[in-house]
């Protein structure tokens, strides 16, 4: 099960990836991560963005206490203007389930109960 202390190293192995947008499957490159965030460059316009660490923090620990995060709710409580690169960068953690229309963030690692 992935914990707080385990999400920088999770998102450090993105380094170099492209990833896509969870609504509109626009590519990014993930540029490189650092120790206070992350540079993507989206294919589109190629100007670079940096995500700050404390805001993929933050939301991840919400997405952790909540068990479920949508990306309305990641615009409005951490990053209005990255929250669709926050969630994407997010849904490529494991343990992160996604559903879309509306696009929204699964804990799965802490499971209630078992089916069998």
């Amino acid at each position: 099960m992935l914990t707080q202390e385990q999400l920088w190293p999770n998102i450090s192995t993105l380094d170099g990836r492209e990833l896509k947008t969870l609504e509109r499957g626009r590519p990014f490159d993930v540029v490189s991560v650092g120790e206070a965030g992350v540079v993507l460059s989206p294919a589109v316009s190629g100007k670079r963005r940096t995500i700050r660490r404390g805001t993929l923090e933050g939301a991840f620990g919400a997405l952790l206490g909540r068990r479920e995060l949508t990306g309305m709710e990641i615009a409005e409580e951490f990053s209005a203007f990255n929250a669709v690169y926050v969630a994407a960068l997010l849904a490529a953690l494991p343990d992160v389930a996604v559903c879309t229309h509306p696009i929204r963030l699964i804990f799965v690692g802490r499971q209630l109960f078992y089916l069998e």
